[in-house]
């Protein structure tokens, strides 16, 4: 009968195990991070920083330092298409401080690529945070082209940014507004956006983005 008991016990606790969601990242452990699919050894593994910089007088908040594991479990979301990374993702951005803004306005993503990929990563994710905030999701800002500025060095960046966003008609802009996206680098894409936004009336430009190797 101590056999049997044993037995079903263990049965039990295989079920359990075996039903509890894996970590995202390892695939070993259970996930027990409550915001996100996550073990405890690689959630603590993850390079949280929460911290801000200022590039060329833009105040950019940051979730992560781009360094490894993050860069990894970005690479999967944006150019694999794993959704499943979009919470450990958006559990770092839901650390930073609520923007003091009307409108969070993630990255347009040019329709080529938005075709290419079947989603943008950014309004995924910015959408993520206009729930949690309580704070509306502005629309009508598009990106004209596709640009390519992974491996660019910051002159052509900026060169191939040229007119590359564009305001629909009728779309009314609020007077603070939060850019939301993945990663920084030069920064060159948010500094043309949010240029834009200022000839267009907007007062305040902010950003909140997932990660960056960049500092002060």
């Amino acid at each position: 009968m101590h056999g049997y008991n044993m037995r079903s016990a263990w049965i039990k606790a295989l079920r359990r195990w075996l039903g509890t969601p894996r970590c995202a990242l390892c695939q070993l452990q259970p996930a027990v991070l409550a915001t996100a699919p996550l073990c405890a050894g690689c959630a603590e593994d993850l390079p949280w920083r929460s911290d801000s910089i200022i590039v060329q007088s833009l105040p950019i908040q940051v979730a992560f330092d781009y360094t490894w594991p993050i860069d990894r479990v970005i690479h999967r979301y944006k150019y694999q298409g794993e959704l499943q990374m979009m919470p450990i993702l958006a559990a770092g951005l839901r650390r930073l401080a609520r923007p003091d803004v009307d409108a969070l306005l993630a990255v347009p993503l040019a329709p080529s690529r938005l075709r290419e990929r079947g989603f943008n990563q950014s309004h995924e994710l910015a959408k993520q945070l206009s729930a949690y905030w309580q704070m509306p999701l502005l629309t009508g800002i598009e990106r004209r082209r596709g640009v390519q500025q992974q491996g660019l060095k910051r002159s052509e960046r900026l060169l191939n940014l040229q007119d590359a966003f564009s305001i629909r008609a009728g779309t009314v802009l609020p007077r603070r507004v939060a850019l939301v996206d993945d990663v920084v680098t030069t920064g060159s894409t948010l500094l043309h956006l949010a240029d834009l936004l200022h000839a267009h009336g907007v007062a305040e430009v902010s950003a909140v983005v997932v990660a960056s190797s960049k500092r002060g």
